[in-house]
């Protein structure tokens, strides 16, 4: 009996994983997108990219996931630089160009 319960679990947590991954992803978008208009830039291919994930501390001690991710930005659309957003659970922590 224990074992179907354990695997719905399993199942559950990876739904969550990747519903909560999603939501991130969009939030990184948004930011790289304001970003590069706030600047006068072009995000090329209007996406971002998960280039790292890890777990820490946020200010008030709790474990929250960090994700960074990558995205291309141009000044002219022609030569491609690189930039990144650094989630800590939803909230952006930084953009760096």
């Amino acid at each position: 009996m224990p074992s179907p319960l354990l695997a719905l679990l399993g199942v559950a947590g990876l739904v969550w994983f990747w519903l909560d991954g999603l939501r991130a992803r969009e939030i990184a978008l948004g930011a790289a997108t304001r970003s590069c208009e706030a600047q006068g830039l072009q995000l090329l291919d209007q996406s971002v990219s998960l280039a790292r994930l890890r777990l820490r501390r946020d200010a008030g001690g709790r474990v929250r996931l960090a994700r960074t991710y990558r995205f291309e930005f141009s000044t002219d659309g022609i030569i491609r630089q690189q930039g990144f957003v650094l989630l800590l659970g939803h909230a952006v922590e930084s953009v760096g160009m």
